[in-house]
């Protein structure tokens, strides 16, 4: 139940996927390498299910972890450069 509810969290504080043009396939940035090897995400991310699957997966995990603050900082500076 936990899950259902951050997934819908999440879900609702992002852009909607319809809404932006996203060209796969997409790299992640190489700080967050090491967290998607730890957590099963593949590097190179080639369609909207494994892009919001990994999204979503980020957002779920603890920002105590210095992986993960380090890889949301760079999906963050990746997210602004884009536009």
């Amino acid at each position: 139940m936990r899950l259902i509810v951050a997934t819908c969290a999440v879900l609702a504080s992002v852009p909607a996927l319809a809404g932006t043009t996203v060209a796969f396939p997409i790299s992640i940035p190489h700080e967050c390498v090491e967290l998607a090897q730890r957590e099963g995400v593949p590097i190179v991310i080639s369609n909207k299910y494994q892009f919001a699957k990994a999204r979503i997966q980020l957002a779920l995990l603890k920002d105590s972890d210095p992986l993960v603050r380090d890889c949301r900082d760079a999906v963050n500076r990746a997210r602004q450069a884009a536009g």
